[in-house]
This record gives C-alpha cells, structure tokens and sequence, in this order.
C-alpha cells in the first residue's frame, strides 16, 4: 500500500513541476505578455495599411517599417514574444499589402481582437 501512495505522490509531484516549468519555455508566452505582442503587431499593422493607403510599395513599406519593428522587438522580454512578432509581422505585412482598401484602424482592432482570443 506505501509503494502505491508513495508512487502516486511521486507522480502528482512530477506533473507539477511539469507545470511549473512550461511557463519557463522559450516557446510559450504568458497571457500578458501575450497580450502585448499583439497590441505591438496591431500598431504595425495599424502602420502598414495607414502606408499601403498612400500607395506604397511592399518593399517600401517593409524598409520604412523595420527600423520600428527592430527597434521594438529589442525591448521584447522573451525570445517566445520576439518570434511571435517577426512572424506575425511577416504576415500582416503580406496580408494588408494583399488586401486593399482597409481603414487602418478598423483593420488594428480586427487584429488585435482576433489575436487575443487565441
């Protein structure tokens, strides 16, 4: 019976620090942190549209925007946030070039709602 308790213990013991240590790795992001990755991408995407409006190239935009970018992923806590940045950035990019006629601030709060709800 101590041999079953004691393994039990053992295995509940294990599983929370599993639990403790997800939130250490490079690829996961707390809620917060989270949250202002996507606030930062909402305000690129805010950017790109509001440059893709004044009929803008791709490669225009993406050289006027990156000093901003770089300069922003810089001050980004975890490498989990800084990834999550570059590559959603990467793909508002393509995708306001992609799709015209946005209004820079509707298309910034379509995308800040719909990031944080994953």
């Amino acid at each position: 019976m101590t041999k079953i308790l004691s393994f039990f213990i053992f295995i509940l013991t294990y599983s929370f620090s599993l639990a403790n240590t997800a939130s250490d790795l490079p690829g996961v992001q707390s809620k917060l942190q989270k949250e202002a990755s996507c606030e930062l991408v909402s305000r690129l995407a805010f950017l790109a549209v509001e440059n893709f409006s004044k009929d803008v190239e791709l490669d225009q935009v993406k050289e006027l925007l990156d000093p901003v970018l770089r300069s922003a992923v810089e001050r980004l806590e975890t490498n989990a946030q800084k990834k999550f940045v570059e590559t959603e950035y990467e793909r508002i990019i393509l995708e306001t070039y992609l799709t015209n006629d946005l209004a820079p601030k509707y298309y910034a709060k379509r995308y800040l709602s719909l990031c944080n709800k994953f």
